[in-house]
């Protein structure tokens, strides 16, 4: 396990390490689509896509994920990392946990629903940012 990550935990019964995998896609998820929308709205705005992704890198939400991908999602390209339907299954498996436990998750409700209509516009096989293409063309 250490050669394939950065720490090995122990996250208690059988189960857990799934259960974290699906929480931690399902905050990646969330992530990605309001990066997408904002992504969205700043061009929309007449913003340059650049200046947004450096404000976004040198403040507080800086992260890896934008800016790995956001440069790319300015261009219109997703290199496929993670597939979108992998990840609309995810966010749909975690929005039916979150009901069984009695959690309620607007959020990841919405975008969940973001990445079902990226995956009926034939971008399930894309990566999980192309979510960006189905955002920036508006409802």
């Amino acid at each position: 396990l250490e050669a394939m990550g950065k720490k090995d935990m122990f996250l208690g019964a059988t189960g857990q390490g799934a259960r974290m995998k699906l929480v931690v896609n399902m905050i990646m998820g969330s992530m990605m689509n309001a990066f997408s929308e904002g992504m969205s709205l700043a061009e929309a705005g007449g913003l340059k896509t650049e200046d947004l992704l450096d404000c976004l890198d040198n403040g507080a939400l800086a992260n890896p994920m934008f800016k790995l991908k956001g440069p790319n999602m300015a261009k219109g390209n997703y290199p496929t990392a993670f597939p979108l339907k992998h990840q609309q299954k995810d966010m749909r498996l975690a929005v039916a946990l979150g009901d069984s436990l009695g959690v309620s998750m607007p959020v990841a409700a919405a975008a969940n629903e973001s990445f079902k209509r990226a995956r009926g516009q034939g971008k399930g096989d894309d990566d999980f940012s192309a979510v960006h293409a189905v955002l920036r063309q508006g409802n």
